[in-house]
């Protein structure tokens, strides 16, 4: 995990500056901020698979000539667009509507902030706000209709376009640098990992995702497993538990990721702490799926051992 212990106080400097600035917003939000903060703090939970988000602007300086300012306020690009977006996907999942008023508005600093630090960046005639409201937009679409286009059965790596704003410090580092022949075939890349991120996602989450109505691949690529006419409304825990824990879908799942790891590799896009990131995704998918089949053997193995001793 060196694409992330060698960055960790970095990290945490720049997370702590965050938490200043949020510190002196308005009460009560202020409070609702640094708790928002503290939950999707990486350095704090260690929860290595969401680590892109604020990782990335390192990897990219390594691969670049961005100076450690520029780094920097894109490391807090990053922070507050997260806070945003995740405050975004709360009020839209959230059914109980008695603290939206609150959330919306500490989203919109957290937005405010985001933006600022983007404006000293870039000026307004800078090409990377093309970019940026391409980035939005594809965000937004993919909020709204992943579902209804079954995204990651018609067209997997539109999963990716969910978390795509993370893709403003990749393609501004590249902007800031001078190399702009690079952007189009990083941002394939970054949409490569983003698809076995929310891979991971959707795997943690189904359950939820299942009792929420909300869209998950997994459960899309179960439903299409068990008939083209299977949707995902129509599935049931134990029809999902018979294709995970008795049929092994979740080693076609896996294989999915191993694929995209090809793909990701081909594109030669000379990150290292990016291929490194993405192994370490798909060699956790690989290892649920080996790790079901483990057990599932033990226990027929177990069957079969009191069978023959009667």
């Amino acid at each position: 995990m060196e694409w992330y212990t060698r960055y960790k106080d970095q990290l945490e400097l720049v997370f702590n500056h965050a938490k200043e600035h949020i510190a002196g917003f308005p009460p009560p939000l202020n409070e609702i901020g640094l708790q928002y903060a503290q939950a999707f703090n990486p350095v704090m939970h260690n929860n290595d698979t969401d680590f892109i988000c604020t990782l990335l602007p390192y990897w990219m300086k390594e691969a670049t000539d961005l100076s450690d300012t520029q780094c920097e306020k894109i490391v807090l690009v990053n922070i507050y667009g997260m806070l945003y977006f995740f405050i975004q996907d709360d009020v839209m999942d959230d059914k109980d509507h008695s603290n939206h008023k609150q959330l919306l508005a500490l989203g919109n600093l957290f937005y405010l902030h985001m933006f600022n630090n983007l404006m000293d960046l870039f000026p307004s005639n800078s090409p990377f706000w093309s970019y940026y409201e391409r980035y939005l937009t594809t965000w937004a679409d993919s909020v709204v209709n992943e579902g209804d286009r079954n995204f990651f059965i018609n067209d997997p790596i539109r999963t990716a376009g969910k978390a795509g704003p993370v893709k403003i410090s990749s393609t501004g580092a590249l902007l800031l640098t001078g190399q702009t022949e690079r952007i189009k075939a990083l941002e394939t890349a970054v949409d490569l990992v983003l698809t076995t991120l929310q891979m991971l996602d959707d795997w943690a989450d189904w359950k939820q995702d299942m009792e929420d109505g909300s869209y998950n691949g997994l459960l899309a690529m179960i439903a299409s497993r068990i008939s083209e006419e299977t949707t995902i409304e129509m599935l049931t825990k134990d029809k999902v538990d018979i294709q995970i824990y008795v049929l092994g879908c979740m080693k076609s799942f896996a294989e999915i990721a191993e694929q995209t790891h090809v793909q990701l590799i081909n594109l030669q896009v000379s990150i290292k702490p990016l291929i490194e990131y993405h192994f370490y995704m798909v060699d956790s998918l690989q290892k649920i799926a080996e790790q079901i089949d483990d057990n599932k053997r033990k226990l027929l193995g177990g069957g079969l051992n009191y069978m023959f001793s009667k």
